[in-house]
C-alpha cells in the first residue's frame, strides 16, 4: 500500500489515546481500516468494581478519584501474525508498588550513589579483568569488546563502554557501539562462516537485568537458527505474504502511519530508511520499534541516530533510566555466499522498552507477561507524539 496515500488519524482527531483506539480505527477510510483489521485484533472491554465506602479515601488518594476506578476501559490488542499481544489500562501505573517511571524528574540521590559505589568493577579494567575472544578484541573510540564468561551462545561477546556511568549516553557513543558490534561480527565470521544470526542486547541497570552497572551491551552470533521471537517475526512475514500477497513490514508501516503512531514524521522518511513506531503490542512499557528496510545484516550503523534519538527523548521526557534494547535482522550469507530466500525482505530491527523506576522493589514482569500477554500502563500515542516532537 502506498504510504503517501494514507492520512494519519491525527489529522482527524487532535490527540488520540489508546483507550479510544477502536474509535480511531473506525474513523479511518475503509481500505485503511481493512488493513488494520487484517494485522491486528482490537477488543475494548470494561472492568467494573463495587468498593465499600471505607475504601473511598484510599481510592481517591491512590488513583485520583473514586470514579476513575468504578468503570475502567481496557483495550486488548493482538497481532494476528506474530501473536504478540498487550492489554492497556492507564490506571495500573498508579497502583501501589507499580514501579512505573513518573516522567521528568531529577534522579534520586540513591540511584546516583549506587552507580558511584560500583566504580572499579571488572568492566572498568576490561583488558585485565575480562577475557578476550579467540581472535582478540575489537576496539572503538569509546567501546571495547570482551568475551562473555558465562555464555548464552557459542559466540557471545560484550561491548564495554569507556565510561562507567551507564546513563552517560550520547549519539557518538551510540554510533561507536554499533560500529564495534558490526566489526565484532565480521571478526567472528572470519573464524566461523557458519555463524550467521546476529543478535545485540543492551540491558541498562539492574532493573533491566544488567548484572554489572558499568555501561555495556552484548552480542551473540548464532548457528543454524535465529532466536525464537525473531523467528516468529520472520514466519509472520512469510505467512502474511502467502495469505494476502502483501508485504508484511510495508503494511505494518502503513498501519502505524495511519494511526498516528509513527515516531518519525512519515512524509520525511523515504521507504529505504529507518521508520519508527510506538508499538500496539509492546513487550513492556513505551516500546519503540525501528525498522530499516533493504539493509545487509552488518549495517547496524543505520540504526545509530534514530536509536539515540529514541533513548534521548525517553530519558528526557519520560524519565526512563532502566531500559532494554534489542537489535536483530536477516542472517549473514551462507558459507557459499548465497543469501537465504526465507529472509528476503526482513529489515534490520531495533526494539526499545522502558523497564520502570530503577529503584522499585517490585518486578515489572510476572505470570501474565511470562505466559499470557503484556500488561501496559503507558499510552503508545503519547510516546509517538513525544518522539516526533523530539
Amino acid at each position: 500500500m502506498n504510504i503517501e496515500s494514507i492520512e494519519s488519524i491525527e489529522s482527524i482527531e487532535s490527540s488520540p489515546t489508546i483507550d479510544r483506539l477502536p474509535e480511531a480505527i473506525a474513523a479511518l477510510p475503509s481500505h485503511v481500516r481493512a488493513l488494520v483489521d487484517g494485522l491486528f485484533q482490537v477488543v475494548a472491554t470494561e472492568g467494573v468494581i463495587d468498593p465499600p465506602t471505607e475504601m473511598n479515601d484510599w481510592l481517591a488518594k491512590t488513583f485520583g478519584s473514586v470514579e476513575a476506578t468504578l468503570h475502567q476501559r481496557i483495550i486488548r490488542v493482538m497481532n494476528r501474525w506474530t501473536f504478540e499481544s498487550a492489554t492497556f489500562n492507564a490506571l495500573r501505573s498508579r497502583r501501589p508498588g507499580s514501579g512505573a517511571t513518573q516522567g521528568k524528574q531529577a534522579d534520586p540521590p540513591e540511584l546516583r550513589e549506587r552507580i558511584e559505589r560500583t566504580q572499579g568493577d571488572d568492566f572498568c579494567q576490561p583488558q585485565t579483568r575480562t577475557p578476550a575472544d579467540a581472535f582478540g578484541r575489537v576496539r572503538g573510540e569509546r567501546t571495547i569488546t570482551a568475551s562473555n564468561v558465562a555464555k548464552a551462545d557459542g559466540w557471545h561477546g560484550v561491548a564495554i563502554f569507556d565510561q562507567h556511568d551507564p546513563l552517560a549516553l550520547d549519539g557518538a557513543l551510540m554510533a561507536d557501539l554499533l560500529d564495534v558490534v558490526s566489526r565484532w561480527a565480521e571478526r567472528v565470521r572470519q573464524q566461523d562462516t557458519e555463524a550467521r544470526y546476529l543478535f545485540t542486547l543492551w540491558n541498562c541497570l539492574w532493573r533491566a537485568g544488567a548484572s554489572l552497572v558499568h555501561g555495556h551491551a552484548q552480542m551473540t552470533l548464532s548457528h543454524t537458527m535465529a532466536h525464537g521471537r525473531v523467528e516468529l517475526w520472520r514466519a509472520a512475514m512469510e505467512r502474511y505474504h502467502a495469505a494476502t500477497g502483501g508485504d508484511y513490514f510495508a503494511d505494518l508501516r502503513a498501519v502505524y502511519t495511519a494511526l498516528g503512531l509513527a515516531t518519525t514524521a512519515p512524509e520525511t522518511v523515504p521507504e529505504d530508511t529507518v521508520f519508527g513506531f510506538a508499538s500496539l503490542t509492546p513487550a513492556k512499557e513505551r516500546e519503540v520499534t525501528l525498522l530499516a528496510a533493504n539493509q545487509p545484516p552488518g549495517n547496524l550503523s543505520v540504526l545509530a541516530a534514530p536509536l539515540w534519538r529514541t533513548l534521548e527523548v525517553a530519558m528526557r521526557d519520560f524519565g526512563v533510566r532502566a531500559f532494554n534494547v534489542a537489535m536483530f535482522g536477516p542472517p549473514y550469507s551462507l558459507p557459499d555466499g548465497a543469501g537465504d530466500p526465507a529472509w528476503e525482505g526482513f529489515p534490520l530491527v531495533a526494539r526499545f522498552v522502558d523497564r520502570g523506576a530503577p529503584l522499585a522493589q517490585t518486578a515489572d514482569i510476572a505470570a501474565l507477561e511470562l505466559f499470557g500477554s503484556s500488561v501496559i500502563s503507558s499510552d503508545p500515542f503519547e510516546v509517538a507524539r513525544a518522539m516526533r516532537q523530539g
